[in-house]
């Protein structure tokens, strides 16, 4: 095909490319360009080409098992299955290692540009996500030998950021701060909000949800203002900043710390947009969540502000046991909140309430099961409100009231956990306690 060159280019009309494979490897086609950049990249491919047809070939044959995975019913089979799999994810990141060998030889021997720049950036990542990464100390002093103008690009700054990546702050801790800056170049700090909640946005033009959600935010922004401040963070160039901010109003905080996935947006320890994070009055991390559904900041709010309603208290029910909003140390689900568990000499009980998006199904497993802290795995017996192993579509309040029966909690149990078993991505509600110490 033919490429038209850029506007300051034009009056020298076309460049011609020439792109062909005989096969589904499309990384390893050949690529015949005038184009600098194609021209680097070419490069970089010749040097690995056999490693990437492996890595090609491995990666289809992945994707074959996964959809396997997806269409099993069996338990036995699915985890025979997931086992493929992951020898397969081995193998890949054994060529990937290989191929950053070659990548590195390279780099070492011509000069910085883009594609250079890129590939660095790659290279940061795999040796912050590949463990035992063998190659670390050079990739570190590929970047200590960037010029500062260097460093200061988008690419370096995230090599930087995965190379040495901040301290992530967690619920909890002490929110991370900087300098933000408004659209007339003012600088702000988060510190300037105390004395009222703060909810941190972290968007992007790019991102549909994050629009979606500008809407609502003006109603929160408005239904909350004595309680509540808004400060949402663009991710984007400055360019695509001020472009989007004046497509869509937004009558809150609206500012930048101009640093990208870089800066605030790495130490909350972001990882999908649009990203939300709760800080208290006092600047202390309360809560952080992502993603967008209709209502669902709304929702989210709701509960997170008025939690002071739902402090955690002992009692009894027809002589048994009552913990009423048991604290919870840790949860990867913020869909159920269990507001109360009774503990009898033939089940424990706990009545959940399910908050989600509208419309939107969600699903209890059949094998989901307590798990006290003396190690005793207690199935579920039952369910009421909501059957177990099937879809349930939430009305449109988005809230849900079910009930669980699990097996009894060992005698003297002081907290357990709610866990779906499976990889580390089942839900798992952490440290549920029974006691007020």
């Amino acid at each position: 095909f033919r490429r038209k060159k850029d506007a300051e280019e034009l009056s020298c009309g076309f460049e011609d490319i020439q792109i062909s494979g005989e096969n589904t490897l499309i990384r390893t086609w050949d690529v015949k360009s005038t184009v600098p950049e194609q021209v680097a990249n070419q490069a970089f491919i010749n040097d690995s080409r056999e490693l990437w047809n492996e890595y090609q070939r491995n990666a289809l044959l992945q994707r074959a098992y996964r959809r396997k995975y997806a269409g099993s019913a069996v338990d036995e089979e699915r985890q025979a299955i997931r086992a493929q799999a992951d020898s397969l994810q081995k193998v890949e990141d054994e060529i990937s290692i290989r191929i950053d060998a070659n990548t590195i030889k390279r780099m070492k021997q011509i000069p910085v540009d883009d594609i250079w720049l890129e590939h660095l950036k790659r290279l940061a990542m795999s040796a912050k996500y590949t463990e035992n990464y063998p190659y670390k100390d050079e990739v570190i002093a590929l970047y200590e030998g960037l010029t500062d103008e260097e460093k200061q690009t988008s690419w370096a700054m995230d090599t930087y950021t995965y190379l040495f990546p901040p301290q992530v702050v967690e619920v909890g801790d002490e929110m991370a701060d900087a300098d933000l800056y408004d659209l007339e170049g003012n600088v702000h700090h988060l510190s300037d909000f105390k004395g009222k909640y703060i909810m941190l946005d972290f968007w992007s033009r790019g991102c549909g949800p994050c629009i979606m959600a500008l809407p609502e935010m003006k109603e929160v922004a408005e239904m909350y203002k004595d309680r509540l401040t808004i400060v949402s963070l663009s991710i984007d160039t400055r360019k695509g900043w001020e472009a989007a901010s004046k497509a869509h109003e937004m009558t809150w905080q609206n500012l930048s710390d101009l640093k990208g996935s870089n800066g605030l947006y790495a130490k909350y320890g972001v990882r999908g947009i649009p990203n939300y994070v709760l800080i208290s009055p006092e600047g202390r991390i309360v809560e952080k969540w992502f993603g967008y559904g209709k209502q669902s900041l709304k929702r989210k709010l709701r509960r997170l502000l008025n939690a002071n309603e739902y402090v955690m208290s002992l009692g009894e029910e027809n002589g048994h046991k009552v913990v009423n909003f048991p604290t919870v140390k840790k949860s990867n689900n913020d869909i159920p909140e269990i507001r109360q568990v009774v503990l009898t000499d033939t089940a424990t009980v706990l009545r959940i309430r399910a908050y989600y998006i509208p419309k939107y199904w969600i699903q209890i497993m059949k094998n989901i099961q307590l798990v006290a802290d003396n190690g005793t795995v207690c199935p579920v017996l039952r369910s009421e409100g909501i059957p177990l192993g099937e879809k349930f579509y939430m009305p449109e309040s988005g809230e849900a009231d079910y009930t669980l029966y699990f097996a009894p909690l060992p005698e003297g149990t002081r907290s357990f956990d709610m866990v779906e078993p499976g990889d580390s991505n089942s839900d798992r509600v952490e440290g549920i306690s029974l006691t007020l110490e």
